[in-house]
């Protein structure tokens, strides 16, 4: 009995949970626009995001009006469910140094202590605060993500060794031969 009891309130935090990310979405992104991009009907759309409503968002839905839109809150949501994290990746960014992309991890984690800090002795999270807070961790997973990658790139073989030292030297000056 248990069991089924827990089920029932796993699925019913899960579809909380889906509900707040499709409210969220549609207060944030222009509905028409993204309807008449997708091919979606504009009232079907926003009664698909709508819980209160009986239409259900398909699969189908969700990746174009999530390509479409570039917010990923609805997505993200499902992922948390299922205890994982996505990362954004900007695949047009440039390569950046390993310091650029360390100093942007310590930028990020000092946004995500301000925003803790300021909210630490509330008692509940407003959503435009919890959004804010996820948005931040987001931008953070994927800048960690980058740097991991440029790590992979950086070494393996004496090439990268050599632009990691560029890198370095680029950066700090080079200590000694003032």
């Amino acid at each position: 009995m248990t069991t089924s009891s827990s089920m029932c309130s796993f699925r019913e935090s899960v579809q909380h949970s889906f509900d707040n990310a499709c409210c969220v979405f549609a207060e944030k992104e222009n509905m028409f626009q993204i309807a008449t991009n997708t091919g979606i009907n504009t009232t079907l759309l926003r009664n698909k995001l709508n819980p209160s409503q009986s239409h259900r968002l398909t699969v189908e839905d969700l990746i174009l009006i999530t390509k479409e839109s570039n917010n990923y809150c609805i997505v993200d949501c499902l992922l948390l469910r299922l205890d994982m994290v996505s990362a954004k990746l900007d695949l047009q960014s440039s390569e950046e140094t390993l310091v650029r992309r360390a100093l942007e991890n310590s930028m990020n984690a000092g946004d995500m202590s301000r925003l803790a800090l300021e909210n630490s002795g509330e008692v509940r999270l407003p959503r435009r605060k919890r959004n804010e807070l996820l948005k931040r961790a987001h931008q953070s997973v994927s800048n960690l993500v980058l740097l991991m990658h440029d790590l992979e790139n950086k070494t393996s073989g004496v090439a990268p060794f050599l632009s990691m030292a560029t890198d370095f030297v680029m950066t700090n000056g080079a200590p000694g031969l003032v």
